[in-house]
């Protein structure tokens, strides 16, 4: 059976609510100076929210799954599947409220046969070392007295910026000491030849995109934004460094994005204001 709750709960939206774009040629290798910005602004679209879940993989005992929502009926199903060394393990989830609590996601149910199961992803660098790649989350997983630790990855028709949110870190703090806390969140990184473009933004709207140089430890270029002038997966989510805002702050919801020893890497910000629905990603 599945479980099915409402797209939106207490007011807050389930996902971000920026709108994305096609996407925008991105500058030519090699160049520098304000020709790192040589591009034209694209149109917002609406975004293909067909699927959207998470894979589970297992850092010990062997065990695997997968996370799959599915809109039913006005509502989400939440559905769980996992081979925990052979054995198949279902369970219909519901999403824990007050969604976010503590910068995690939670989603509790039951086996088909009855065992409560808990899953928790908290954001960060997780290493699988099956894939030796960073995943998006880190999983814990407890079906009964059973505890599974290991890695989530998100899985969506658009591969959000942030799921690579390790490798962008250097080329992001280089731009963020570069603006002197004139800038207050990232909106965006992607990468640009053999560095990284840097988008920021602050709470009176003010926007600037930063390239950066010398393997992202120097800065090339920076320049004001227009307000026209948006990537596709812009805002979805923005990302705070090295800190936790208060929940609901600047209509946000606030992720954790922690370490595998548990520090505080920043906060992903979803628009809980603007977006009426959406898959709780």
């Amino acid at each position: 059976m599945k479980h099915i709750i409402a797209l939106v709960i207490g007011g807050v939206s389930l996902t971000a609510c920026a709108a994305t774009t096609t996407t925008a040629g991105l500058p030519a290798a090699g160049r520098l100076g304000s020709t790192a910005f040589d591009y034209a602004p694209v149109r917002p679209e609406t975004e293909d929210m067909a699927r959207f879940g998470y894979s589970l993989s297992g850092m010990t005992n062997g065990w695997n799954g997968e996370m799959r929502f599915e809109s039913e009926g006005g509502g989400l199903a939440v559905d769980l599947v996992m081979d925990r060394g052979g054995e198949r393990t279902a369970a219909a989830l519901d999403i824990a409220m007050p969604y976010l609590e503590n910068g995690v996601r939670r989603f509790t149910g039951q086996t088909e046969s009855g065992d409560p199961v808990e899953v928790v992803l908290q954001a960060g660098p997780c290493l699988d070392p099956g894939s030796a790649r960073h995943q998006t989350h880190f999983a814990t997983v407890s079906v009964g007295s059973e505890r599974y630790d290991g890695c989530a990855r998100e899985e969506a028709a658009t591969d959000r910026w942030t799921n690579y949110i390790a490798s962008y870190l250097p080329a992001i703090d280089t731009c963020l000491y570069e603006m002197r806390n004139q800038a207050e969140h990232v909106t965006l990184a992607y990468p640009v030849a053999s560095s990284t473009g840097v988008r920021l933004g602050n709470r009176l709207g003010q926007r600037w995109e930063c390239v950066t140089r010398q393997g992202n430890q120097a800065v090339n270029a920076m320049r004001t934004l227009e307000a026209g002038d948006v990537m596709e997966g812009e805002n979805d989510p923005i990302f705070v460094r090295g800190e936790m805002p208060m929940a609901g702050e600047g209509c946000y919801v606030y992720e954790s994005v922690r370490t595998a020893d548990g520090e505080l890497i920043g906060a992903f910000g979803f628009d809980a204001c603007s977006a009426p629905t959406g898959p709780m990603g």
